[in-house]
């Protein structure tokens, strides 16, 4: 067997904004993530073999590919713990990362993947973590099969979370910097039928808060079902139906059961310029006597665009209903946009500029509750980066990055806003 790597950095821009149940389940074993909240460039890739041959004719280890990674970053934070009143600090981040990778995805066969990621946080002065674990840890992986008609994939990941990391794409708006251990399953089935795709989807996913964070801890279970057919008047699009049902059990929360059936549109314009949309409405009901059950309109969709050959634009919306993680007896209304583009600038440097906007309202979803916060939460991120040929097979990236977080309620104390400022230095190998 003949192992080779792929030298890239492990960063890549993440710019969702979803509920567990989300129609577009990321890929988050597929990409190593940097720790240290800045986004990479990816590196130039190879033409990578794995093990040709075997007895029973296939290759068990087709285009293997081992990929290690690490980065390590000052940092100034001016609200280490996210509160109305803010506690400002520096601190060292330190990231290793480890990822293998077999087969291609849109190719015949089988393929698989699993990645690590480590990190920890170091104060300078070390009162300033709070009394977090200056370790986390992220574990995920996936395997699938591509037939000629009929692709099977199976998505897990595990993350400690303590509460340290500061990602754009990880800072959040109510659950703040609460610990966690967080799982996530993911099971999906396309099925090629005459001018159009049969798609089934179920997963899982499990939110469970270390004791003291006065947080619910948070399970969805949800299955997915949809039909799409490609006209013959837009062959470069695909339209149909699908319905998505699912369970919410949250603790201090009833039971909330949920249909929604949808329409779903995806348009490939060409290969820089792609759209995809679903709109449904959504039926959510609550297993307890007198409980507010509650209809919704939800959505999301998003925009691809490579404009040229140097920028990268992408645009993502949602709107989706949730239990709250902070408020017993009551659900929110999400409401988002992100925006995100990549600029390769002369010299080799890459500028990533990422703009996100939430509105959250709050809703009862019991018997005599009351419910009246309205969150809007606004997230900008700027990120400069530059390749470093460090020689041979090992490569690395230098970058200086800014993010602004800042979320207005109509209850005082959920209100913080934050600036993080740091330079990064990292390697691939």
């Amino acid at each position: 067997m003949r192992l080779l790597s792929m030298a890239r950095f492990a960063a890549v821009m993440i710019v969702f904004m979803t509920s567990p149940r989300s129609e577009a389940q990321d890929d988050v074993a597929s990409d190593l993530v940097s720790g240290d909240g800045g986004d990479g460039v990816l590196l130039d890739d190879q033409s990578l073999t794995g093990l040709e041959d075997s007895a029973l004719g296939y290759s068990l280890f087709p285009g293997l590919k081992v990929d290690l990674s690490g980065s390590t970053s000052y940092i100034y934070d001016s609200n280490t713990n996210q509160t109305p009143v803010p506690n400002s600090a520096s601190l060292f981040a330190f990231t290793l990362g480890a990822a293998v990778k077999s087969g291609k995805e849109d190719k015949r066969g089988g393929f698989y993947g699993i990645d690590y990621i480590g990190q920890a946080f170091v104060y300078t002065d070390s009162a300033d973590d709070l009394g977090r674990d200056p370790y986390e840890h992220f574990f995920g992986g996936n395997v699938g099969v591509n037939g000629a008609k009929t692709k099977v994939r199976l998505d897990f990941d595990y993350h400690r979370n303590n509460g340290n990391a500061i990602q754009w794409d990880r800072i959040e708006r109510e659950t703040r910097r609460s610990a966690s251990h967080d799982y996530n399953l993911n099971f999906g089935v396309t099925r090629d039928l005459f001018r159009g795709d049969l798609e089934f989807g179920a997963g899982y996913t499990l939110r469970d808060f270390d004791a003291g964070t006065g947080l619910n801890d948070g399970e969805n279970t949800y299955t997915d079902i949809a039909w799409l057919t490609t006209p013959s008047f837009a062959p470069k699009s695909a339209i149909g139906l699908g319905v998505r049902t699912g369970t919410d059990n949250y603790d201090g929360q009833s039971s909330q059961d949920y249909v929604t059936p949808s329409l779903r549109w995806r348009y490939k314009v060409s290969g820089k310029t792609s759209l995809h949309h679903s709109l449904g409405y959504e039926f959510r009901s609550i297993d307890a006597p007198g409980a507010q059950d509650s209809e919704n309109v939800v959505f999301n969709g998003g925009i691809d665009w490579a404009a040229t050959s140097k920028t990268r634009m992408g645009l993502s919306y949602y709107r989706n209903v949730q239990p709250s993680y902070a408020l017993n007896g009551q659900d929110s209304t999400l409401s988002g946009v992100a925006l995100d583009v990549a600029n390769r600038l002369p010299g080799h440097f890459l500028l990533t500029t990422r703009l996100g906007y939430e509105n959250a309202d709050y809703f009862s979803s019991a018997v005599g509750g009351v419910a009246g916060r309205n969150d809007d939460f606004v997230r900008l991120s700027m990120d400069l980066s530059r390749p470093l040929n460090l020689g041979g097979k090992l490569r690395g990236e230098w970058a200086i990055f800014f993010h602004h977080n800042r979320n207005d309620s109509s209850q005082a104390p959920f209100e913080f806003e934050q600036n993080i400022t740091g330079v990064r230095f990292g390697f691939a190998y």
